[in-house]
């Protein structure tokens, strides 16, 4: 199972829950922490229960965004797992052909 955070939009976080491609359970709340406290409650679930924490990776509101892979992050981190970087399209400097 996969807990998904959404931050693109300002001052709105979706998180949902999903088992393979199948959403199981969704909440909103102006703050992602309380739409995942809200989620796991409404679902009896803990942290511990998903195999992934991610993120919304894009396109949408750049402080949203970082806001939502802070907490994943941090989550993932507190659990014991490993805290992946999310990939850059671009590089900068670009690399030479």
């Amino acid at each position: 199972m996969r807990l998904f955070i959404d931050t693109a939009v300002a001052k709105k976080a979706v998180v949902s829950i999903f088992d393979g491609k199948k959403l199981i359970a969704s909440e909103e709340a102006s703050q992602p922490l309380v739409a995942i406290d809200k989620l796991l409650k409404k679902t009896s679930k803990k942290l511990e229960d998903f195999d992934e924490i991610s993120s919304h990776p894009g396109p949408g509101s750049f402080t949203g965004l970082r806001v939502g892979t802070a907490v994943a992050m941090t989550l993932n981190f507190a659990l014991g797992r490993k805290v992946e970087i999310p990939d850059l399209k671009y590089e900068w400097p670009p690399k030479k052909k």
